[in-house]
């Protein structure tokens, strides 16, 4: 029986990658989205930027025995089973991405404008509108691994993107 395959995306500094590691270490196969463009070779380098040709994506086909996890803000281009929408307060995240190295102002800003007016969802919606959806907020660190593997063990039954948007997080309603 094929394993099912979750993406975890979300905004740069949401805390896509500290969750992967912790499911990494446990029962899973987890990969990044930068791993599953290098082996499509759908990735290259310019200006300093990575920059992979998101079409692509779906043309990765996972074949393992575990359960799979996508994990960068572009696995939604991935073929997945269902997705975990990571998201984080505007202020945080303005401190998380201050401290990364690579991240200049504008950068900073328009990944915190991205994240405050929710333009994840617009491209959810357009891609993957009927695929089961769960957001989480992370802006005081991993406090949800439990709904999240709830979640994982019965995501069929779900409420779908179509279905969550009007409950999502509203970071303008603060």
């Amino acid at each position: 029986m094929q394993k099912p395959v979750f993406a975890i995306t979300g905004s740069p500094g949401t805390g896509k990658t500290t969750l992967s590691k912790q499911f990494s270490r446990e029962r899973f196969d987890c990969f990044t989205v930068e791993q599953i463009a290098n082996q499509l070779g759908c990735i290259e380098h310019q200006e300093g930027d990575l920059v992979i040709t998101t079409d692509l994506l779906s043309d990765w086909i996972y074949g393992g025995d575990k359960i799979a996890i996508i994990e960068g803000h572009l696995s939604h281009h991935c073929t997945v089973d269902a997705l975990i929408l990571l998201r984080c307060h505007p202020d945080e995240l303005n401190l998380r991405l201050s401290n990364r190295d690579g991240y200049d102002a504008k950068k900073i800003k328009n990944n915190i404008e991205w994240e405050m007016i929710a333009g994840i969802w617009s491209e959810l919606l357009e891609r993957t509108p009927h695929l089961p959806i769960l957001e989480i907020d992370m802006t005081n660190g991993l406090n949800g691994k439990a709904s999240i593997e709830l979640f994982m063990s019965q995501y069929k039954g779900e409420k779908t993107v179509q279905e969550s948007i009007p409950l999502a997080i509203d970071w303008l309603e603060d």
